[in-house]
């Protein structure tokens, strides 16, 4: 006996609406998939960028003490004396009239800044040392770690809130 023409069309079309559902499913499943991988991308760029930052936030920036830089007054102002740090590891102080005041030696590592006179001021080979703050790239300050020599520690704390990079005009 032969299916009547009605049944057959409503087989077949909810054969065509189950092959459409199942592709629909599929097409959502995909997108499901697709997001999910976007967003781990997303997720793991993200995460990528974070831990880039950390370590750079961290990362002081090098600031160098070579050059010429203005001792200051204790209200801040310029005294009209300077030092000169070279990179040999050496400095001098040129005075008021542009004659040198104080020749020696200094070296800093991580943010501990150790100097020792030439002159006989404090007994030769002794190195003070100091803790030495870097205010930007322009200003300098320090704080006493150790030196038992008085004249050099007046000059260095006492007397002297820091130092400002000499700016030419």
């Amino acid at each position: 006996m032969l299916a009547e023409p009605h049944i057959i069309k409503c087989t077949v079309e909810r054969k065509a609406n189950e092959r459409w559902l199942l592709y629909k499913i599929d097409l959502f499943y995909l997108n499901i998939i697709i997001m999910k991988k976007e967003l781990l991308n997303y997720k793991s760029s993200l995460l990528f960028l974070f831990i880039g930052v950390m370590i750079f936030a961290f990362v002081p920036p090098k600031y160098s003490l070579v050059g010429k830089w203005s001792i200051l007054n204790p209200d801040g102002t310029p005294s009209g004396e300077y030092v000169n740090f070279k990179e040999d590891n050496t400095y001098t102080v040129a005075l008021r009239s542009g004659q040198i005041g104080e020749k020696g030696n200094y070296f800093l590592k991580d943010s501990v800044f150790s100097i020792e006179n030439i002159k006989d001021v404090c007994g030769k080979g002794y190195w003070g040392k100091y803790n030495l703050t870097f205010y930007g790239s322009d200003s300098v300050h320090f704080a006493l770690i150790e030196d038992s020599c008085s004249e050099r520690r007046m000059d260095m704390v006492g007397y002297n809130p820091g130092l400002k990079r000499y700016r030419t005009k």
